[in-house]
């Protein structure tokens, strides 16, 4: 890559000339990675079917100031697995602390004061800050609290897309007469989470998003920047050059090795010299959004198209049964959603992760569609069978189903069996909706509790990947 760049260009690399091009190519943002020249130019379309536009709901059409209007928040939790354990435990508050197993997960901003970076390791860490309290985390809080957080959000706007556990995306667009004070709405929504929930959130509001997720992120904890119409390059100028998405550290050094520093610096940049270093699609990228530039809408939460449910076990286990309750209960979770969701399964996966980090997967495809666990388990334990072949104990094990169709139940209309496990599973859906997972358990999933505690949405299990 150096060598692709050094003949491209000199070590300082010179202005040049931005060739024109219209608003709609200027705004199209290239995927991650690379593809085709028709999936790229597609992709847009493919969003616009489900974004949000409100004031088309409303029948109002987009105005110019619409058009122009800051209108794309984004809202960050705060250091949130700690700020979680600081709400849950008072004595923790305005105390440094770690949360995670082996690496830091989450710090809170004590701790990230004095040095502490995630992913650092917990002894690198407690040589920085001592002091710091390390917990293992309550994961079975965190998303019932991004939850929480996401209701407030929802009562502002009906148009917020969940980029992660504690990373959202709002729209405003066409809230011009509701929000007449859109800087004190946004300050009132930061108030309300904090009030509500006891976490800090940062705020930053945009015409994109690639600008609303630096503006919210710049000046953290409780950061709040609203970044204007036609002021977004100046805005990104004086910023490094690793704020920007895209930009990870080996091509942030890569960089730095020819004068290059700043988004200002990098926009100086040809962006054929770009697309030689980085390849077509993130070179792509990456001069579009040293420009500010980001074509992605908000798009609202939408049918899976997969539902995979999986956990960590703690120190590892050769336990069959164990495990094999395990099967049963992700069986059970998979399945429930895909009845929540109105969707049958084709192909169905197990995933398995041994304790030396050796990993088997497999999938099948399944006689027929379905969505009834006892299905679903006994395909996962066919999968099990056949990759369960190492005398090494088992620390993470997953079941994923792709393929997803609509339900059809006229297929099983003259099925005895089959109607009554359709009738069970839906008296089942019914009672756990009324009076919790735990109301209704099958054998296995009995045997289970004995290791984990539960609550009403479930096990406790260790890891969140429940909540997915």
């Amino acid at each position: 890559m150096d060598a692709c760049v050094e003949n491209a260009a000199p070590p300082i690399f010179p202005p040049a000339p931005v060739a024109q091009q219209d608003e709609a190519s200027r705004f199209t943002s290239p995927p991650l990675s690379g593809g085709s020249p028709a999936a790229v130019s597609a992709a847009p379309a493919a969003e616009e079917k489900r974004s949000w536009f409100p004031t088309r709901w409303l029948g109002l059409g987009k105005t110019r100031a619409a058009e122009k209007a800051p209108h794309i928040v984004h809202v960050d939790v705060d250091a949130f697995f700690a700020s979680v354990e600081q709400v849950l435990n008072p004595k923790l508050r305005g105390k440094p602390v770690l949360v995670g197993r082996g690496v830091v997960a989450s710090a809170s901003y004590e701790a990230k004061f004095r040095g502490v970076k995630t992913a650092m390791s917990f002894r690198d860490a407690l040589r920085i800050c001592p002091k710091a309290i390390v917990v293992p985390g309550q994961y079975e809080h965190y998303a019932d609290f991004a939850e929480r957080v996401r209701r407030i959000l929802e009562a502002y706007t009906p148009a917020v897309e969940t980029a992660a556990l504690d990373d959202f995306y709002l729209d405003f667009a066409g809230t011009e007469r509701l929000y007449p004070d859109y800087e004190a709405t946004l300050k009132r929504l930061q108030a309300e989470i904090l009030g509500k929930t006891g976490l800090s959130v940062s705020v930053g509001a945009a015409r994109t998003k690639a600008v609303a997720s630096i503006a919210s992120r710049l000046e953290r904890p409780r950061g709040f920047r609203i970044v204007n119409p036609g002021e977004e390059e100046l805005f990104l100028a004086p910023l490094p050059v690793e704020k920007l998405h895209g930009i990870g550290h080996i091509h942030a050094a890569a960089l730095a090795e020819r004068g290059v520093a700043t988004i200002g610096q990098l926009r100086l940049i040809p962006k054929p010299v770009l697309i030689a270093a980085f390849g077509e699609a993130v070179g792509q990228q990456i001069w579009e959004r040293a420009r500010g530039l980001d074509g992605r809408e908000v798009l609202l939460p939408s049918t899976p198209k997969s539902v995979s449910r999986e956990t960590t076990i703690e120190g590892g286990t050769i336990d069959t049964e164990f495990l094999g309750g395990l099967l049963e209960y992700l069986s059970e979770r998979i399945g429930g959603t895909l009845r929540e969701y109105g969707k049958q399964a084709c192909t169905l996966g197990v995933h398995l992760r041994y304790v030396d980090h050796f990993s088997a997967h497999q999938t099948m495809r399944l006689e027929r569609a379905t969505n009834d666990e006892r299905e679903l388990l006994a395909a996962a334990r066919e999968l099990f069978t056949k990759l369960f072949t190492r005398r090494v104990a088992i620390r993470h094990v997953g079941i994923s189903v792709m393929n997803l169709e609509m339900d059809r139940r006229q297929n099983e209309l003259f099925d005895t069996d089959a109607n009554r496990r359709w009738y069970l599973n839906r008296e089942v859906d019914r009672v756990r909706g009324r009076y919790g997972w735990n109301a209704v358990f099958y054998g296995k999933g009995l045997e289970l509790r004995e290791h984990y505690a539960t609550k009403p949405t479930g096990l406790v299990l260790s890891t969140p990947c429940l909540s997915r």
